[in-house]
């Protein structure tokens, strides 16, 4: 990124399986209520989305239901952001979302009439309503933005490319960037392309649980200087790095720590600048992996570690998203949302995580972490507005 004007984010739109909006998120993560979590051996958390009632009735037979999430949460960061779009040049729009698995329900659906009653019988919609590009290209019809349309497709990790993209648009023009990543995989076809994961989490802890959840966030991005706000942003985006894990990693060769310490560098700032780390938490493995580039990056400080994403689980895009929200709603607050402790799981050495409870803290910067499966690495670096 350039160093030009700041990016900040002026709107939110968030959809999870524990609250459906920012605040209803935000209270659920301070909560940290783990009920729905105790003695099943895979979770599976749907969201309350009733598409019905937040979605033009003519899109529905059009639209997967990741889509739908995306339109519903897009026009609802919009929304937050009390942003007229009439008054933004159409080609000074942009829409850049990331998803991980296409709309599977839809697949299903119409692959189900095409065995029990004939191929005419499957909508013409299925052409398209299925594929990833499906959730920015909707976004952009709906919002007239004539501006780039992007889609990332890099798993778990997506939801970070996708704000690091859209940034790109506004380094070079642009003036708003609808963003984000959402996902939902908790149909029959989505459960079976997304157990590839679900087989690698039982493997790396096979007495643990898997919870996998649907949802994500879309985030209002603009220069601060577009135009007044009628409202206070939540902070600013100040640097991203990705990196890819070698396939025959030497010792002490991380792909985490490299796009940590890029992200680092592209904001500007220090290890010790860093008040708050918003953890991947994808599993115990690759926990262990992100413990140790972490306690790598800050050279023995042990800072605070978080990851919200135990309460709603795996998400694939949306997850990422989802934790970018927390970070910007953690700033804004200035509070942490905790970490829900799994059973017979010990603190991980060189970290201070935030189990359990909110911790309230002066904070002006936070870390967000993902990984993609595969080896995709993201970070990156938000700040509150000072």
């Amino acid at each position: 990124m350039t160093r030009q004007e700041r990016i900040i984010v002026t709107g939110l739109g968030v959809l999870s399986p524990t609250g459906l909006g920012h605040a209803d998120f935000w209270k659920a993560a301070l909560a940290c209520d783990t009920s729905r979590l105790a003695g099943a051996r895979q979770v599976t958390l749907a969201s309350s989305f009733e598409p019905a009632a937040h979605i033009p009735a003519h899109l529905l037979p059009q639209t997967a239901r990741v889509t739908q999430m995306t339109l519903a949460g897009t026009d609802w960061a919009l929304a937050d952001a009390e942003l007229e779009l009439s008054d933004v040049p159409a080609e000074g729009r942009s829409t850049v979302f990331a998803n991980a698995f296409g709309g599977t329900d839809y697949v299903g659906q119409e692959l189900r009439k095409l065995w029990t009653l004939g191929p005419g019988h499957v909508k013409p919609y299925l052409s398209y309503a299925w594929f990833y590009a499906a959730n920015s290209s909707q976004a952009s019809i709906r919002h007239d933005a004539h501006g780039p349309a992007w889609t990332l497709v890099s798993g778990q990790a997506g939801g970070l490319d996708a704000v690091a993209q859209a940034c790109r648009h506004l380094r070079r023009g642009g003036r708003v960037a609808m963003t984000g990543g959402f996902d939902s995989f908790l149909d029959p076809i989505g459960r079976e392309v997304a157990s590839g994961y679900l087989a690698a989490a039982d493997a790396r802890c096979p007495d643990a649980s898997s919870v996998v959840g649907e949802g994500g966030a879309a985030l209002v991005l603009e220069t601060d200087t577009a135009h007044p706000r009628p409202s206070a942003p939540y902070g600013q985006i100040k640097g991203y790095g990705t990196s890819f894990d070698p396939v025959a990693p030497r010792p002490g060769d991380s792909g985490l720590e490299r796009a940590v310490r890029a992200a680092l560098i592209d904001a500007r700032v220090d290890p010790a600048d860093i008040d708050v780390v918003f953890a991947g938490g994808s599993g115990p493995g690759l926990d262990d992996v992100e413990t140790a580039a972490v306690a790598e990056v800050f050279d023995g400080r042990a800072v605070p570690v978080t990851s919200p994403k135990t309460l709603t689980g795996e998400m694939g895009a949306g997850g990422a998203a989802l934790d970018v929200a927390a970070a910007l709603l953690s700033l804004h607050h200035q509070v942490i949302p905790p970490t829900a402790r799994p059973e017979g799981v010990r603190r991980p050495p060189g970290v201070d995580m935030v189990y359990d409870r909110p911790r309230e803290t002066r904070l002006g910067n936070a870390l967000v972490l993902a990984r993609g499966h595969g080896g995709h690495n993201s970070a990156l670096v938000v700040g509150a507005l000072n």
